[in-house]
This record gives C-alpha cells, structure tokens and sequence, in this order.
C-alpha cells in the first residue's frame, strides 16, 4: 500500500494493541503517534473505510521526525483557514430580528456564546460549592437536628444569583426580610393550591412595600359556593407582627419551621361574584370568610438563584447582543432580587357566612421572593405552574426583560422520588403565547428535563381568570388563570398560568398611603419616674406598660390627626419608679425572689400565702419621698389636684393587653379618687397586685417570668353619662365587617364587670368606614354606677323608663363607630374600646387588641403535623412502626425520633437506588396523620428490583406486613417513581452491598461509643439545650446503624426463604411454618431476656415468701422495697434487671413515656400479674441448625439442604444483631429522653416552663424559639396539644390506607356469627386452645390471666413481661422479624401476625382455638 504521515495524536488507552498490530477501520490511511511512536497505518487501497494495518515503527531519524513537523504545519494551516472562513461567514451573516420586536433570537455568534457563558457559569458555581459546608452537615441540618440555634441578625445583604445563594441558612431564607433602600424593594410570599376532586382553589399573597404597604391578594374558589377577591388591590397597610410573619388586610402568613410547615390565616370580607378585569370601587356582595391552613412542603426547595439549569441560562444570554453595559444590567438584576419557590400540601378549614364550615385538602406551591422588582422593566412573561396526579410538579417561566434577557426560558420539574431538574429547553414562545393579549383557551408546550421530554396541554377556564395589578404605578398588569392540564395527554394536572403585560394605563386608583401606625419610641439608658400622656417616651411599653403606652399613642392620635375623641388627661408612673422602689425596700425583694422560688420549684412552699403576705407587704410599705414628689409635681403641672376632679389610677404591666395576653381583670383599678394621699395608696395597691396569686399564676402558666414589672395610669376620670365597650369585630365570629358596643348608664364599670345586662348594638362596617346599624338589643340594665360624693363609686338603679330605651342615641353610636374604624386603622388590628361620653365628647379609656378570633381551632391542632402527600396513589399502613410506636405521638417526638427515622430511611433508600438524593424537608417514608405513625409503602417499594438486582418487593412487604400486597403492583410503583436501566441497577447493587457491608463496622462504633455517651453537662437550661442540639447528629447516627443492621437481618431472611421456597413465586403457610421452625432457635436474643428476668424476681419473691405482702402493697411501697436493702436477693434481681433491661419501657421511643429505670413503677404490673401465676416455667426445646432442616416439611432439594446449613447461622444471628442494634438506639433514645426530662426541670426552675410535662409538647425547635422569644403564645399552644392527645390517642386507623389516611367510626362491632376464623401469617408454630383476651392497649394489659390467648393490635417490647401469662398470640399488624414474632419463637408459644380484623371480630371470653402451624384463629362454640 501507500506510506502517508500525518500529525494527528492517538491515546494509548485508546488502542488495543495485540503483541505489535492490530485492525483498525478508518475513513482514510493515516499516521499516529502513540508514546511518541509512530504508528504506520497501512491502506490496501481498497475504498473508504479502508481495512488498515497498524504496525509500531521504532523510527527516531532526524529527518523523519522534521518531516513529521512540516506535516503538522501544514494541517494547522488547513484548520486556522477553516476557522477563519466560518468566522468570516459569521460576520458577514445578517443578525436575525427580533420575534414580534422584542423576543431575542439566535444570533451569529450563538454557539460560542452559550458555550462561553456555561464555561463561567459553571465555574461560579463551583466556587460557590468548594465553601459550603459538608452534604452530610447540611442534609442533618436540614432535618432539623444537630444544627445549633442562633438569633438571625437584622441586616442583611441581598447579593445572590448566577450559582449564588444569598443567605447562609434557612432560618434567613424564610425570616421577614429587612427591605434594601429601594423605591421597588419588595419582600413577597406567595401560596397557590388546588384540589384535585372539585373545582375549589386558593391564591393568597403579602408583598411587603416601602412606607408601611403591602401587595395583597386573596382569590378564593369554594366549588358549589362561589368566587371570592378580597375587595381592597392591590395595596394595604401592613402589619408587622414578628420576624416570621408576613400580613396585612386579614392575611396573615406565617412560618412555622424554615421549608417545611406554614401557617396560612384570613378572617376578614371577601367580594363574592364574577371575578373583575379591571379595577372599581364598588365594592359588591361582601362576605365574611374566616379560613386557616397548615402548609407542609412535599418536595425540596428550588433556588432560583442556584438551581436554574445552566443550559437554559447560557441559551438565554447567549441571544443577547453582548456589551459591558449588558453584563452590568445582568449582575445588577440577579444580585438584586433572590426567589424560591417549593411545593407542598394545605390542610385545613373554611368558615364562609351562611354556608357550612368546610375541610379542605389541597396541594400547591410557594414562593418567597426578596430584593428589588421593577416592574417597569419587565415586559412580559408566561408562568405555568402545574401539579399532576402522579406527584411530579412543574414550573415553566418565559420571559422578556427589556434591560437583560428578552428571551428567557427556565423552570424546573419536581419528581414524587424528591429530586429536582432544571427544565434545559422549551419551545414555549411568548411570541406566540397572547402576546396581542388576547388569551386563548387552549395552548400545548413541549420542555425537556432531566433527559425526558414533556407535552403538556394547558386548558384554560376563563370564568377564573382575575385580573392583578403590582409596581409603584400599577406598571405590572397580570392575568391570573386557572387552568387545568394533561402531561403526554394522559395524566391530569391542576394549577395556574400566569400572563404579565406592562399596564400602559398606570394607576386606576389613588395613591395609597399608608396609615401612620403608632411606634414605640427607644427606651433611654435613664428615665424619669413619672411621664405625661403627652410625652413621647411615655408610648413606650418597656417604660409604663401596655395600658399606658396605648394611652399615650391614643393621645398622639388625637392631636396629629385631629380625630374626634378626646383621651382624659393623664401621667405614667414608670417601670423606673418599681424598680426603685424595691430597690429602696429590700423586704419586698426578698419577698419577690421567694414568690419566684416556689413558683419555679426551686423550694418548697405555699404559694397562695406567700402572695398573700407580699401583697400586704407592698400595701404597707409607704412610696418613696422621691416618687411621691414626682407623682404631685406632674398632676400639679396638669392642673389634676385641687379642683375637685375625680382621679383613676389604673394598672399598667409590661405584657398586659398584647396579642398573646390580656391578663384582664387580674390587676388593680382604683376609681374616684379625691385626694393625692389615696392617688399614692392606689399605686402601691396597683404595685401590690402584680403579685396576687391569680396574676403570678397567670404568668407561670404562660412560661413568664414571675418577677414582672409594671407602670400605673393616673387619670382624670370622666364622669360619664354613658360608658361602655366597643369591640370593632365580632368578638365571636371574628367578622371584620361587625362592630359590636356594649353600653349603660353612667361609668363603664357595670358592663366591664359584668354586674349588669348592657344595651348591644351591633353595626356593619364598610371597608371605608361607613357604619350603619344593624341591630339594637336593649338590656335590662337595672343598674348602673355613679361617682360617690364622699369619694368612690356608688351603685344606682336605673329608672324603669330609662333601662326600657337604649341608652346611647343613633348618632352617638354612629359617631363611636368612626371613631372605633380610625383606630383600628390606625393600629391595623382589631381592638377592644373602652369609651365613655359625657355631653357630645367621647372620651376613649382604652384600645387593646382582640386577642380571641385568632385562636387556634381543634382541626388545626388535630392536623398541623400531617406529613404532606404529593399524590393520592400512596399506600400507607399501621403495620410495622404501630408496632414499635402504636397510639398518637407528642411533637417533640415527632421532631426528634420520627425525623431520625426518615433520616435513616432516606439513607437506606439512596443506597438501595430507591431515591437519588436525601429529601431533608419531606416525610418520604415515615407518615403522620392525627399525630399517629405510618409507613408509605410506595417509598419503600421504591427500592425493590426494579432499581438494584438483591431486594424484593414481596420479601419488603411479607416483613413489614406479614403478607403480599397484591393490590399494588410493581408496575403501579414504576409509574410513579419511575425505573432504573440495567447498568443503574448493577450500581445501586454495588451501592447497597457495600453499605451492608459496613453496617457491622458502624455497629460497634456505637456500641463503643455508648458506653460511656452522655450529654454535655450545662450551667443552666439554654445551653443545655444547645448541647442537646449539637448531639442530635449522635442520635441519628444511632438509629441509621439500627436500620442498617435491620436491613441485613431482612436480607439473610430474604435469602433464606427464597432457598426454603426453590424460587416459588406462592408462599404458603406450610412454608412459613417451615420458616419459623428455622428460627425457633436464636440465641442472644436481648429482649427475649426480659420476661425470664420478671419471672426470676417474682421466684426470688416466693423464695423469701413475700408473695402475699408484696401483692397487698401499695406501688410506691412496693417499688420502695424492691430498692430497698430489706428485700435481699429480690432486690438484687430487681436492681440487676433495672442495669441490664431499664432504658425500655411501653412505647419507648416516646420521648415523653419515662423507662422503667426512670419510672420503677411501670414494670411493678407484670411482675405483680407473674407472680400471681402458678404456670410453671415451660422449657422450650431448642433445635440444632440440623436438626432444624430435618424437619421440615417442604420438598428441598440437597443443594437447597447445603445452602440452608451455611445460611441458617448466619440468619439467625441477623436476627439477634438486628435486636441488639435496636436494643442500643432505645438506649440512645432514653439518654435524650432523660435529657429532656432534665431540660424540662431546668426550665420550670428558671420560669420558662410551668411545668415539666408541658415540654414534650413542643417541638425541638420550638424549644429554642421558647428561649429566644419567651412567647406566651406558644405554651398556650403546647397545653391545647396536651389536652387533645387523649383524643388522638383514642384514634384509630385501617391497618392500609390509600392516600391520606382517615380515622375510622369507633364503637361499630363486627362480631358476626358463632363461628369464625380469620387468616394470618404464621411467625410460631403449635396449636392451643384457650379463653381470647382482646386487649387494644397496654393500658389493659391488668386484665390478662393465665392461659389466655392474648388478641391485640400489635406488641413492643412493654408486653414482654406478660409473655410467661399467655399460651399463644394473635396480633392485627406484624411481620416475620416483628418484635412479638421474635419472643414468641423463643418462649415455643403459638402465634401468628397480621391478622386483620383480630380485635374486632373477637371478644373477651371467646373460646378460640389457635393454629400457629397453618396461620388461623378459630372462634368455637363451646355448645
């Protein structure tokens, strides 16, 4: 053939080279250099591609290799003018314009472009990865353990985008933002949700604007009701409740825990009707709507400031017309604005007038935008957000910045498995999508994402289609259309599509300005023992209290804006002049701190007399010279002594009459007073009741500080003709549109006091505060309270002809009601009005907050820990974790154990293949409903054979359920999770056996670490709890390694029956009894130990013949025995037992059920019921591996014998691994227990708690917000929770579930017949027959007598010690390895698991007969 050279370069690795040659087919003969050989490629002419001989040449001549290089000269030449043509080409070629003017298309230089620009994407965001913490860090975080709480600051930067998060944690993500010095600063939440069942749906909104407005949005669809808006858009006045809270015009959005759980609020009136495309004052039908939901997230959180595939930026940018001054447009747009969005679950009720309260069900989106938005500089855009049946969800973003990117196509799909993909491509076209703002009913766009390509059809309901307005001047104009959708033309959608267009004709309305809202002035370092009404520190609440720091803005309101009520003129004694008093008294201090001591625990005492005698002491105790003087120097300067005026002096404490507190009627008021010496007794009266017993308990039990502080009113007191109470809402309902007065004669103390039955007139409110008079209620109002000559007040009755009218006039009470609309306006929040009227004045004596319509609702506790479900296909079931946790659980609970859980789920699932990436803010696995536990059988079917080649999902189901689901398919699993190819699965197998693999490694570091593992010691709560916090990361660590173990024990078992089956696809009960001979006999079985241990210390009882006594002992006398020296070698058994076996108890991974170690007396029931038993100990025969396989009865074949004999010992120590692992994470799980318990004491001593229970029913976190924050509000809430858990614990649920899970009817027997039998799994061989002893709960469990065949829901490790009782088991949910499966084979008692139905279909005293060999309970007649 022909020798040509050339200067190409080939890869060693790259060549397979057999001795010196081998073949190679190429288009054309050439020469390559490998190691700088070259290597000859021989043609034999024939036509391309030529068959060519390689043959290695060791030529190292000087010509040959300057030949080589000419050659190589030569080529780049070639390639360098190719170049140069293309880029000639490029710029010769014309620019393409603009679709419809405005959308950029690709360009010349589009390719080099895009690549260009991933380049530097790319690397900004490596950057921005090489300094965040460790995954493992942030995923624990995430969950909410192990990451330590801190106060997040108050200035913050913006500065995200482009690969750049702009704030480090959650808890600054999801906290009102600070807005930035920007007229189009914004700070916006954004909730939509839809069913999938009707047609109802709910959009809310809050955008925080400069100078106290808001954006604010609320659309409602109820199906068979109607339409609703809220009539006032789009500005509002905003109310600042607190950092987590977003609200304004009866809104009120609230975070509950960073991406994962909101809290969703309205009470006020909603427009019914047709929805309006352009803005109007009438104001229409109003109604009033009083709604809440809990919002819980079902997938990740998707930043768009990190998570926007960096194909469809570079796409974007890449049709721009490149400048210096574009790229400083860019950085400036996506530095100033961040945005997030997530989606997840409402629950929830609705209360509409006139129709009936509603539950509701939805699954939507939310979006937390901050930064800068202008509105004048988008053009347009088109946002589809999409919800589909089979959980995936989407969002689909076009568009049009005219300063940056003209053409931008981005979004993200959220699959049901928790991962997120940035959409990379689309063909949706703004061009093409209504740009003549003409919306059609039916659009189809394709994307792509995550290498699958979507078709999604957009239908459009046009009778819900609102029409928003947003920017200063109303430059944003924003179709909001409910649309209904089809994914490849067969899976349903529901949600919304967005169209923006710029609002050429500005602002339709007045510019809103918002209500100048009363601020509280900065306390000085030093202030004056008694201030003015008049002075502006005297609006402060640290300085003189709630009371008087309303007084003093009511004041102010007065005089600025000229509002027709007049406040009666007044000074403050300050929180100061308190505290110097006591300072110059050291028997009242010592009478406080001692108050304080036996209210927090720290001793012992009589509360109710210790306040008793310090209130006394306060009485007694003069005033300071020096307050006395600046008391009579500022009444004198008001000119309120010596003419005769009558004085007020009324109680002002710090926290009274707030939002979260009232403490109404608990502190003194002192009426009609003459002189300045009764003006002083009054205020030490005042000072005095801030220690009654009814106002310490009062702050106790709201987790207060006892020791408190107080200023005190002195007013001059009107004397009133008629006087009353003014609520501006329904104190009831809520209505926002009702005013309801309370009013009689003379001073307003009857009706306060209730003494007397007032007139009520109740009258509509306008949104623009035009009262009208609905209805007058005359009461009888035989009485009424005057001002007494002597000084005082006095009683009188009301003439006949008098009480028979009302006694305020028309005007007069529409008068109040201005008045009463002005300053709710002015606060922006509902209040309760004192006011009085004397003449033609009204005179206002108070304005506090309404603290009762926001209460929270029994459904709302009842569901505000639902875990949220992404579709309605998921399978949930008791089975399994109701064994190990039956009943409701407390939310501390739910925040520790349950997430540890998921958490070890979560990691379980990635490496078996189940789920590519931790879903930190989601219950994937581990559901919850009414506060009790499930498992999601469609998660943990996720991880069977069609992602990894070992797991199968009817081995995962026969050990969690006891059975085969057949109901759900494989194939229903793959629809919704999808499947992996052959090549994945051959990973994930790796994967999954070298997590296997190391889970013995892990399970003697933590049995090492356990040890000697405590928690941090701590010099007082707070940090106690920090130390808590840090450690939490050890107590997931624990229930992972346990989870792990349990996940090799499920696999030799696997292994095993699929040997004892011969591959058998049927599992008969012949082949389960077969299994449970197999494991009859395991050995180190740790909780199987417990109940010989209970058996020995009632042997040890009747061996000193103390049986008789010890049953007649009360338990604290008993348990006092058994600890006691007395009790000899007993006690040493107890003692012995409490070492080995104490940390368990009855539902023990309760963090709130104390361990028989720590509480003695739980385990005193089964050594009583034992020890009354004369059964003797029944010695179970115990079967060699040999022996075991000789017996059986199913056909195996010799190869199969062999494989049982090298399998059976390695299964059966699984098992005992498997309880040991548990054995040590329980352990684990009593340390915190104990440490909580611990905290919970700190925390009663040191006032933050009233008491130790009340902690369990916070959440971990909540915990620390209790720290931070000391809200009364949230110990209210825990003590609701604790009263509602004896109902939730009265729940009860069907064993599967499809979708959300639902309690059923309680009370309905389904006892039918005389005869019965029902099927379940055998777990224990044997045959008995015997008297059923159904017991539903633990708390029973005294009823059982000896030789009963227990029938209950499920068993955990606190009915061990009742095992030696029974002769045989039956029980609702279990499984093969299930805890009673265990304990039964090894006391040789017959039992069988998942018999559905058990505790109903048979009662107490049937006659049953028990076959654990063929899997049955048989119900007889006797007869």
């Amino acid at each position: 053939g022909t020798l040509l050279q050339t200067g190409c370069r080939l890869e060693t690795s790259s060549v397979h080279v057999f001795q010196r040659c081998c073949i190679w087919v190429t288009p054309a003969p050439c020469v390559y250099f490998v190691n700088q050989h070259p290597l000859f490629l021989v043609s034999d002419d024939r036509p391309s591609p030529a068959r060519c001989v390689f043959t290695q040449c060791q030529y190292r001549s000087v010509e040959t290799q300057k030949g080589n290089f000419s050659e190589m000269i030569y080529l780049v030449s070639i390639a360098a003018a190719l170049l140069c043509i293309y880029l000639v080409k490029l710029v010769l070629r014309r620019e393409p314009e603009p679709l419809n003017g405005h959308y950029a298309v690709p360009g010349r230089f589009y390719t080099l472009k895009k690549l260009l620009f991933l380049c530097l994407y790319h690397y900004r965001l490596f950057r921005a990865r090489n300094h965040a913490t460790s995954s493992a860090d942030q995923e624990r975080r995430k969950m909410g353990l192990g990451s330590l709480k801190v106060d997040i600051p108050k200035e913050k930067s913006v500065g995200g985008g482009l690969a750049k998060s702009s704030r480090s944690s959650d808890e600054e993500m999801e906290s009102v933002q600070e807005l930035i010095k920007d007229p189009n600063a914004i700070d916006s939440v954004y909730f939509m949700g839809f069913t999938q069942t009707d047609e109802t749906f709910l959009i809310v909104r809050v955008c925080r604007k400069q100078n106290g407005l808001c954006e604010m949005w609320v659309l409602l669809r109820v199906d068979g009701i109607g339409c609703f808006q809220h009539p006032i858009h789009p500005e509002t006045n905003y109310s600042l409740d607190n950092a987590n809270t977003w609200s304004g015009g009866g809104l009120k959005l609230e975070c509950l825990e960073p991406h994962r759980r909101w809290r969703i609020f309205f009470n006020g009136l909603l427009r019914k009707g047709p929805y309006r495309d352009k803005w109007t004052e009438d104001e229409g039908e109003l109604l009033h709507v009083k709604m809440a939901f809990i919002w819980t997230s079902f997938s990740t959180v998707f930043n768009f400031d990190t998570d926007i595939h960096p194909s469809a930026i570079a796409a974007s940018v890449a049709k721009e017309k490149w400048s210096s001054k574009f790229f400083t447009d860019l950085q400036k747009y996506n530095d100033q604005q961040t945005h997030y969005e997530q989606w997840g679950q409402f629950v929830g009720e609705i209360e509409i007038e006139g129709y009936e309260r509603k539950e509701l069900l939805l699954r939507g989106l939310r979006d937390h935008s901050y930064g800068v938005r202008n509105w004048a500089d988008m053009y347009r855009y088109v946002l589809i957000l999409a919800h589909f049946e089979n959980g995936l969800s989407v969002n689909l973003l076009a568009l049009s910045i005219s300063a940056t990117t003209t053409n931008m196509k981005i979004g993200f799909v959220m699959f049901p498995d928790g991962r997120k993909a940035g959409i990379d491509w689309s063909d949706i076209s703004l061009a093409y999508m209504a740009d003549d703002e003409v919306i059609g009913d039916l659009y189809r766009v394709t994307f792509t994402a995550a290498n699958q390509l979507f078709n999604l059809q957009v239908s459009i309901d046009k009778s819900a289609s609102p029409v928003m307005y947003g920017g200063l001047k109303w430059e944003s104009q924003i179709h909001e259309c409910v649309a209904t959708y089809r994914l490849d033309l067969t899976v349903r959608g529901w949600g919304i599509i967005e169209f923006h267009y710029r609002n050429e004709s500005g602002r339709q309305a007045p510019d809103s300005v918002a209500a100048e809202r009363p601020q509280e002035p900065e306390v000085p370092n030093w202030s004056r023992l008694v201030l003015p009404l008049s002075d502006e520190a005297c609006q402060s609440t640290a300085l003189v209290g709630g009371k008087g720091a309303q007084l003093a803005q009511l004041t102010k309101m007065r005089k600025r804006f000229g509002m027709h009520f007049t406040v009666p003129a007044g000074v403050c004694v300050t929180t100061t002049a308190l505290e110097h008093h006591m300072k110059m008294n050291r028997h009242l201090q010592q009478a406080v701190v001692e108050i304080s001591d036996v209210a927090c625990t720290r001793k012992t005492g009589n509360l109710c007399e210790l306040c008793e005698r310090c209130v006394e002491l306060f009485r007694n105790t003069r005033l300071a010279p020096e307050i006395e003087s600046a008391i009579h120097d500022q009444l004198t300067e008001l000119n309120l002594l010596g003419t005769g005026d009558r004085l007020a002096v009324r109680s002002s404490a710090i926290g009274e009459d707030t939002e979260d507190s009232s403490a109404a009627g608990q502190l003194s008021t002192e009426l009609g007073l003459k002189d300045f010496e009764q003006v002083c007794d009054a205020v030490q009266k005042c000072w005095a009741s801030l220690y009654s017993f009814q106002a310490v308990q009062y702050r106790r039990q709201r987790g207060q500080p006892v020791p408190s502080n107080m200023g005190v009113v002195i007013q001059q007191m009107v004397e009133a003709q008629t006087a009353g109470v003014l609520f501006t809402c329904d104190p009831v309902t809520g209505h926002l549109g009702r005013m309801v007065i309370n009013a009689n004669y003379g001073l307003g103390e009857s009706v306060v006091l209730g003494d007397a039955e007032p007139d009520t007139i109740t009258l509509s409110c306008s949104l623009k505060g035009q009262c009208q008079i609905l209805k007058k209620e005359v009461g009888t109002k035989q009485t009424h309270v005057r001002q007494a000559g002597e000084g005082g007040l006095r009683i009188e009755y009301t003439l006949v002809s008098d009480a028979s009218k009302c006694c305020l006039a028309e005007n007069m009470i529409l008068r109040l009601g201005q008045v009463a609309f002005q300053v709710q306006k002015m606060y922006r929040t509902p209040r309760d009005i004192e006011w009085a009227i004397k003449g033609a004045h009204i005179y206002l004596l108070q304005a506090r907050p309404i603290t009762t319509f926001d209460t929270v609702s029994e459904f709302e506790l009842m569901h505000e820990f639902d875990s949220a479900l992404a579709t309605d296909y998921e399978w949930m079931t008791t089975s399994n974790i109701g064994e190990m946790m039956p009943g409701a659980v407390t939310p501390l609970t739910m925040s520790i154990f349950v997430r540890a859980i998921e958490y070890a789920l979560q990691e379980l699932s990635m490496k078996a293949g189940g789920i590519p990436c931790f879903s930190p803010y989601n219950h994937k696995y581990v559901g919850i409903c009414c506060s009790h536990l499930f498992m999601n059988l469609m998660s943990m079917n996720a991880n069977m054979e069609q992602n990894n080649l070992i797991t199968r999902k009817k081995t995962n189901e026969f050990e969690l359920l006891g059975r085969v689901l057949n109901e759900l398919s494989l194939h229903d699993i793959v629809l919704i999770y999808g499947k992996s190819p052959l090549w994945k699965r051959v990973v994930n197998t790796i994967k999954f056996i070298q997590y296997l693999r190391t889970a013995g490694s892990q399970a003697n570091i933590l049995m090492k670490k356990m040890m000697t593992y405590q928690i941090q010691p701590a010099s007082n709560a707070q940090e106690y709890y920090y130390n808590m916090d840090m450690q939490l990361c050890d107590y997931f660590e624990a229930w992972a390694t346990s989870v792990s173990k349990s996940s090799s024990s499920g696999m030799w078992n696997a292994l095993l029956v699929s040997v004892l089956s011969g591959g058998k696809t049927e599992w008969t009960s012949e082949l389960l009894a077969d299994v449970a001979i197999l494991y009859s006999t395991c050995s180190d079985i740790v909780s199987a130990d417990i109940p010989v241990c209970v058996e020995a210390i009632a042997e040890a009882i009747r061996a000193q013949r103390k049986s008789t006594e010890f049953l007649k002992l009360d338990s604290e006398a008993a348990i006092s025995w058994l600890l006691s020296q007395e009790s000899g070698e007993t006690g040493e058994k107890f003692q012995n037992f409490l070492q080995k076996h104490g940390f368990r108890c009855l539902r023990e991974a309760e963090l709130h059920e104390k361990s028989w170690r720590n509480d003695p007396k739980k385990i005193l029931p089964a050594i009583q019921a034992t020890l009354q038993s004369s059964k003797p100990a029944v010695k179970k025969a115990v079967w060699c591996p040999e022996e075991a396989i000789g017996s059986l009865k199913s056909n195996v074949t010799w190869i199969g014998k062999i494989m049982l004999r090298l399998l059976l010992p390695k299964a059966r120590k699984a098992v005992a691994d498997r309880e040991l692992m548990k054995a040590e994470a329980i352990k684990m799980n009593d340390i915190f227990k104990t440490a909580y318990w611990k905290l919970a004491n700190l925390m009663v001593q040191e006032g933050y708690l009233p008491d130790e229970d009340l902690l369990f029913f916070l959440t971990h976190s909540e915990i620390g917000q209790v720290f931070q924050q000391r809200s009364a509000a949230m110990i209210t809430r825990a003590q609701l929770r604790r009263k509602l858990l004896r109902k939730q614990l009265d729940l009860r649920f069907k064993e599967m579930n499809i979708s959300k899970p639902q309690p059923i009817e309680q009370g309905q027997s389904e006892t039918t017949g005389a005869q019965i039998t029902l099927k379940g799994m055998t777990v224990s061989q044997g045959v008995v027959k015997g008297t059923a002893r159904v017991v539903k709960s633990i708390l029973e469990a005294a009823c059982i007598q000896e030789g009963d065949i227990l029938i209950t829901t499920s068993i955990d490790i606190g009915w061990s010690p009742y095992f030696p009782l029974l002769k045989g088991m039956v029980t609702e949910i279990g499984g093969l390895l299930s805890h009673g499966a265990v304990v039964a084979r090894e006391y040789g008692m017959p039992c069988i698991v998942s018999c559905r139905n058990a505790t109903s279909q048979l009662a107490s005293g049937d006659t049953v007969i028990l076959n654990g060999t063929k899997g049955t309970v048989q119900k007889i007649d006797e007869n």
